[in-house]
């Protein structure tokens, strides 16, 4: 077997019946046991295979050895072959500088500057792009991602993104082509905020601020008496841009006093964006989730805004309250209800919510550390003498991947003439940010969606190579192999870990569907869908292979003697 299977690799090291001959080192045949049980075929040789002639000797190669371990067996025991994704031209690419450029435009001008990225701790950084892609639709989908909160590119004000169905878009459980993204699933936008920024953004919204409905910023004034304060929380938000400036007011509208007030706006941000949807319907409401999320951060914020300690008589302690007369009952109970997970009991009346004499001393002790020398006076005197301004605990924290809810449009015929995609590799981070969101690079460097006459031409290889391995059990690796051997074209999310029966190369085998091993280095969450996956192959090595059933004979009707009537 050994040596029909070396012989055949010998015939068609020198294969030259497609394109794909033109431009690679040498044929990557496959590698491994020639009397396995069990194969393994993935799509096609990568940079780095096509360079050493072996398949699978990556990181995902490595930790498919990890996985085949963690079943007692290794290379030596399997065999590995080989069967062998984009944008529109149009698309929009964040360059490293900020400015934005059509992703065709970038291909064609073979761009090798930077583009933003997004890296492992969810921060945006210029990533030097090192590959270009242009490939024909074929049979693929084209599907449109459109997000509200999505950077604007010129004056649109839904701002979209359209990619092929198997283009690996960023979501919360990780990366998932857009075909399979499922109800519910987020979208990765960019860069959100930091923990700190949404806390004074969401403290200063309950409070004096305001989203703005068209740009998304954020802006609030304070009296000149708290210019402190407004610097203060400017410095908080420096990476929304905050900057501050002293304005005259009206003390009346029309009116001919005025007074000085430091006003404070951020630039536009599409986080903001989504918290003003949150905020505002269409006036200011409470968000539900702020009963989950309300903390002493964001409560020091608010109530440095718009709540007080009053000072009462000799004899009798202080009491705190907070204004919310824009506030409805709905508001002010989730209000109450994310007091109370903070152990603090209010009670609203009259546009305000009240703390009785322990409540006033523990809320002070909640917000004490947040609260800067010039808004001390708001504080329970024995707390504000107690306990002290912690600056540490608003230090500049890392941002936060951004996800929002995306609308999928089906436009494949919207542009019957529009048949090239396009993609780009990015070094390191192998993401890059569009104008609709953050999308994975769609192939590793130099390779690209098979043609069709390639997969003819591949495919009697594979075929071949199945015949003389005779293997019981086929697992192929993800989703291009998947659909190839199984002859259906459902997506490897909804197939994995289902074993089907199918014939190959004129052999009835058990096809087993597999997650790529790269999908777990993308999202390392599934790892652990790859290793339940894997721990079933020595059960379905011991299963017997059915031969398919063969269809019953067509049987010739009797003749029937026709009736007159």
């Amino acid at each position: 077997m050994s040596t029909a299977l070396d012989a055949y690799a010998a015939q068609i090291a020198d294969c030259t019946r497609c394109r794909l001959a033109q431009g690679r080192t040498q044929v990557v045949f496959g590698v491994g046991n020639p009397e396995a049980d069990l194969m393994f075929v993935g799509e096609a040789p990568g940079f780095h295979e096509d360079k050493q002639g072996f398949p699978f000797v990556g990181q995902a190669g490595k930790l498919l050895d990890q996985l085949l371990g963690g079943i007692g067996l290794s290379r030596e025991d399997v065999y590995i072959a080989n069967v062998i994704k984009c944008l529109r031209y149009t698309a929009q690419v964040q360059l490293g500088d900020g400015s934005w450029e059509r992703i065709g435009r970038l291909v064609n001008n073979r761009y090798d500057g930077s583009v933003m990225s997004l890296n492992e701790e969810g921060c945006l950084v210029p990533r030097r792009v090192t590959g270009w892609h242009k490939s024909p639709l074929g049979t693929r989908r084209v599907l449109r991602l459109s997000y509200r909160s999505a950077k604007r590119v010129g004056a649109q004000t839904h701002t979209s993104v359209e990619l092929t169905g198997d283009h690996p878009v960023l979501t919360e459980r990780g990366y998932v082509p857009v075909e399979e993204l499922a109800a519910g699933d987020r979208v990765a936008t960019g860069q959100g905020l930091s923990p700190l920024a949404f806390d004074v953004v969401c403290g200063t919204v309950l409070g004096d601020g305001h989203l703005n409905s068209r740009s998304a910023h954020l802006s609030f004034s304070h009296s000149d008496r708290q210019t402190e304060y407004a610097v203060f929380k400017a410095e908080l938000l420096g990476e929304l841009g905050a900057r501050e400036n002293a304005t005259a007011l009206a003390a009346v509208a029309g009116g001919e006093k005025a007074y000085v007030a430091v006003q404070v706006r951020t630039l536009a941000h599409r986080a903001l964006g989504i918290l003003r949807r949150d905020f505002y319907a269409p006036k200011k409401v409470v968000p539900a989730w702020i009963a989950d999320r309300l903390n002493a951060r964001m409560l020091a914020i608010w109530f440095m805004d718009d709540g007080y300690t009053r000072i009462r008589p000799e004899g009798r302690q202080p009491l705190a309250e907070i204004a919310t007369v824009s506030f409805s009952d709905e508001d002010l109970q989730v209000l109450l209800r994310g007091l109370a997970r903070l152990g603090l009991s209010g009670k609203a009346s009259r546009g305000r919510i009240y703390f009785d004499v322990e409540s006033t001393k523990a809320l002070s002790e909640c917000i004490a550390p947040y609260v800067p020398e010039a808004m001390r006076y708001k504080l329970h005197p024995e707390v504000e003498a107690r306990v002290p301004f912690d600056p540490s605990r608003l230090q500049p924290e890392d941002p936060e991947v951004l996800y929002d809810d995306v609308q999928i449009d089906d436009v494949t015929d919207r542009h019957p003439t529009d048949k090239t995609f396009f993609c780009i590799d990015v070094e390191e981070t192998h993401n890059f940010v569009t104008a609709g969101g953050v999308v994975h690079n769609c192939r590793p460097p130099g390779n690209r969606d098979p043609m069709p006459d390639e997969i003819e031409a591949c495919e009697a290889h594979l075929f071949r190579q199945v015949e003389l391995i005779e293997p019981r059990l086929v697992g192929t690796l993800g989703n291009f192999a998947t659909k190839l051997l199984s002859g259906k074209q459902l997506g490897i999310t909804r197939v994995h870990g289902q074993e089907q029966q199918v014939t190959l190369g004129g052999r009835d085998v058990l096809l087993y569907p597999l997650y790529h091993p790269a999908a777990a280095l993308y999202t390392p969450a599934m790892l652990n869908v790859l290793e339940e996956d894997f721990r079933r192959i020595p059960e379905l090595l011991g299963r017997p292979v059915e031969p398919e059933p063969e269809a019953p004979p067509i049987l010739a009707e009797p003749a029937v003697q026709l009736g007159l009537f």
